[in-house]
């Protein structure tokens, strides 16, 4: 045992000392100022996760979308919620409610990623129109908007013109089937005069008549920015048709115009040889069922040999004739004609159209549509010529061969009987030639047949011919009536649809663009607009957080129907008192107010 713990204590004396280290905890008192309470750690949390979330909000509104639901009492749009982080929004038939939009465009103000909104067929209330349009005053990442199929009242048309005039980015716009008729388009043209964006409009469906494409037509006088427009499906015609087509002989940017399915019919065919003859930007014209008959697409011819410029050329279902289509393709078989497509569905064309057409294909890149072909004279697009009465024939026959029907008779009437049977007669009209077929010399004796005795008289055959150039006479006077109430009616229409296009307020304008300075008009209003584009103010916008959602209502005295408002100021994620926001904006008719 004693050797054993000699052993022991020469090991331990060979080992270090160990260094005892104390860890001392200061506990501050419940009474300490630095204490941290459980409710400062959550306030700090809540904090953290409010700023968290006002940073994932940027440039996509997700967030702020569903906090507006909770606020409107509506279920949150599963597919708005996806696309809201997408460039583009398309929620085509699936009937949002006025809640569902209200909730998306507040949305919209938190974001800049959506450039394509397409809102078609929703059947959206006046209300929830009224908060898409005025949307568009905040959010400037929006260029394409699509309202087609929604019905729109007159105020959503003034308040959207106020928007369209006051746009520098919004490109695109599909009012299509909303409806709007002759007092929106006047507030759409309206807007459209002093618009330097717009480049595609579409006013097709809209049951636009003469006062409306009267409007449309100064407003085209006036604006150099718009590229293609459609006007399809409505009733222009008329002073209407003359207007339009005066406003795009004065325009310099239209490509691509659509007026088929209207009615332009022969004043409008008069009015398009001169835009066909001045204007030099148009490049694709659609005219497919207007109501042009053979005597308007005279006119047409007649500018497209002079125009240099159209290459797309539709004109079906218009009763132009084969004779039309082939005069057609002869203006078009000219070096000078950049023509490379025309369209002649639903006229059918003979062969000798048909070998015209492929002569053209061979010399230069063209292609041609039709109705098919046929040589038969009983198919529609044919120009029939009208039959005309054999006894007309006759009388005039004889009246130019200065022969007396005296002496007619006498040549046939070899008895001197003052009669003479129905085969002498047929057979002294084959002996002077008369130009009518024999089963028509047939028809002329029957008619001069005496009752029931087989032959004609003289007295039957001059009173005959006495009666029929009486009535020739007036029918020709009324005709002539008729023929020179429609010239004057035409003059009148052409004379009114003539006067200058360019309103009285903007005359001063106008002047200064075509004087010596090479800016445009839309370049004179573009210049003042230009701090706001769109792709400078999106880089430097902070980050946005949702403030409380405020509802007042508005009492409105007019017949409008009345809608409630929202007040939602664009604060920043920075606590600074001096950030700027959107003053409250009201709207004509107690719309809403961002």
């Amino acid at each position: 045992m004693s050797s054993i713990d000699t052993d022991d204590t020469s090991e331990s004396s060979s080992i270090e000392p160990r260094t005892e280290v104390t860890y001392i905890i200061d506990t501050p008192s419940p009474c300490s100022e630095d204490f941290d309470t459980d409710l400062e750690n959550s306030d700090d949390i809540d904090k953290e996760r409010h700023e968290l979330l006002s940073r994932e909000n940027v440039d996509i509104g997700h967030h702020t979308y569903i906090e507006v639901c909770k606020e409107l009492n509506t279920v949150p749009i599963r597919l708005v919620q996806q696309q809201l982080k997408e460039s583009e929004i398309c929620l085509q038939h699936i009937g949002l409610n006025t809640n569902d939009v209200i909730a998306l465009m507040y949305a919209l103000l938190h974001n800049s990623r959506v450039e394509n909104l397409d809102l078609t067929d929703n059947g959206m209330s006046e209300e929830a129109l009224l908060h898409v349009i005025e949307v568009l005053r905040h959010n400037n990442a929006i260029s394409s908007l699509n309202l087609s199929e929604n019905r729109m009242t007159p105020i959503c048309c003034a308040s959207l013109a106020n928007i369209i005039e006051d746009t520098t980015w919004l490109t695109h716009l599909n009012l299509s089937g909303t409806g709007i008729g002759d007092d929106g388009a006047k507030h759409i043209a309206t807007g459209m005069r002093g618009n330097v964006s717009i480049v595609w409009l579409d006013l097709s469906h809209n049951d636009i008549e003469e006062a409306g494409a009267i409007q449309i037509g100064k407003a085209l006088s006036i604006n150099d920015t718009l590229h293609v427009l459609d006007l399809s499906w409505n009733h222009i015609r008329m002073i209407g048709a003359v207007s339009l087509c005066k406003g795009l002989q004065d325009n310099t940017s239209i490509t691509n115009l659509d007026v088929s399915w209207n009615g332009l019919g022969f004043e409008g065919s008069i009015a398009l040889e001169d835009v066909l003859k001045d204007n030099t930007a148009l490049k694709v014209l659609d005219l497919t069922n207007n109501r042009i008959t053979w005597e308007g697409v005279k006119h047409i011819i007649k500018g497209l040999k002079v125009n240099e410029t159209l290459q797309v050329l539709k004109i079906g279902t218009n009763p132009i004739t084969m004779d039309g289509c082939r005069r057609i393709l002869e203006a078009v078989d000219k070096p000078e004609s950049c023509i490379i497509h025309v369209n002649f569905e639903g006229i059918p064309i003979n062969s000798k159209i048909e070998e015209l057409a492929e002569s053209i294909v061979k010399k230069r890149s063209f292609t041609y549509a039709h109705g098919g072909v046929t040589d038969s004279h009983f198919m529609m697009g044919i120009k029939r010529v009208r039959r005309e009465d054999p006894f007309t024939l006759l009388i005039r026959y004889i009246n130019m061969m200065g022969i007396r029907i005296m002496d007619l008779f006498r040549m046939l009437d070899t008895k001197n009987g003052a009669t003479v049977s129905k085969a002498n007669f047929i057979r002294g009209l084959k002996k002077i030639g008369a130009p009518i077929s024999e089963n028509d010399m047939r028809i002329v004796a029957q008619r001069l047949e005496r009752k029931g005795q087989g032959s004609i008289s003289y007295s039957v055959l001059a009173n005959g011919v006495r009666n029929h150039i009486r009535e020739e006479r007036k029918e020709d006077k009324r005709l002539e009536m008729i023929e020179k109430q429609k010239r004057e009616k035409r003059k009148n229409i052409l004379r009114q649809g003539s006067q200058r296009m360019v309103p009285e307020e903007l005359q001063e304008l106008r002047l200064l663009s075509g004087m010596g300075n090479s800016k445009t008009f839309s370049q004179v209003f573009s210049s003042a607009s230009s701090v706001s584009s769109r792709h400078g103010s999106i880089a430097g916008r902070e980050s946005l957080i949702l403030p409380p959602l405020q509802e007042t209502p508005i009492n409105v005295k007019e017949t409008f129907h009345s809608a409630r408002t929202f007040s939602l100021p664009l604060t920043s994620g920075v606590k600074d008192k001096s950030t700027t926001s959107a003053q409250p904006r009201q709207k004509i008719g107690g719309s809403l107010s961002l």
